[in-house]
């Protein structure tokens, strides 16, 4: 009876300790799972954590870079969801620009403000969504101005239109033109190496490449 109450005892301790490690696994397993959707969820896909590269710009850069960023407020869900992915994405730059990005947010709501946007290089552009409704869909157009100013030393440069439709791109395409305005205000050049004689297109071919 003493070896049978001892061996029920050292079961119920190893199924305790079975029990034990599972629930830890289990917990571990959870928090493991919970980190990584929190970090996934509040990048949104590092859709705003700037890459490596446009830190490095930014800290090249020798004076403060001004963007003005016209923003329109149509009301239109994807038109306003762009609009605050664009938001989001300058803050990126200016968090890791470390007081050499600056940006305002300008919205052409005004006869004058919209011809400070033409002037500064800005193409009007028709914003449209189509609206589900129980008479049937109704599409709603408006034109007005969305895009970028980029201001640094003596140099200017413009991105006159946005795609509104999706803001996948937009880093390459602020970084790309905050690279062209610095290079020609610090007159920095890059050389460029060709390979010949593998019959290879010439530069002045006039087929190297297409018009836009």
């Amino acid at each position: 009876a003493v070896a049978t109450q001892d061996h029920k005892t050292k079961a119920a301790t190893k199924t305790g300790l079975y029990l034990v490690v599972i629930i830890a696994i289990a917990v571990v397993a959870n928090m493991l799972s919970f980190k990584a959707y929190t970090r996934v969820d509040t990048t949104r896909n590092e859709r705003y954590t700037l890459s490596k590269g446009s830190g490095r710009l930014l800290s090249s850069l020798k004076t403060p870079i001004q963007i003005d960023a016209y923003v329109p407020k149509a009301g239109l869900a994807q038109l306003d969801t762009f609009v605050r992915d664009l938001t989001d994405l300058l803050k990126e730059y200016e968090r890791d620009g470390k007081g050499k990005f600056k940006f305002t947010l300008i919205e052409p709501n005004t006869d004058d403000l919209r011809e400070q946007a033409k002037e500064a290089g800005l193409q009007e552009q028709p914003f449209g969504e189509i609206d589900q409704t129980s008479s049937g869909d109704q599409a709603t157009i408006s034109n007005g101005y969305l895009g970028l100013v980029f201001k640094y030393g003596s140099e200017k440069a413009v991105i006159p239109q946005l795609p509104y439709q999706n803001a996948d791109g937009l880093e390459f395409w602020i970084t790309n033109k905050i690279r062209e305005i610095r290079d020609k205000a610090d007159d920095i050049k890059h050389r460029i190496g060709v390979i010949t004689g593998k019959d290879e297109l010439k530069l002045s071919d006039a087929n190297l490449v297409p018009k836009q």
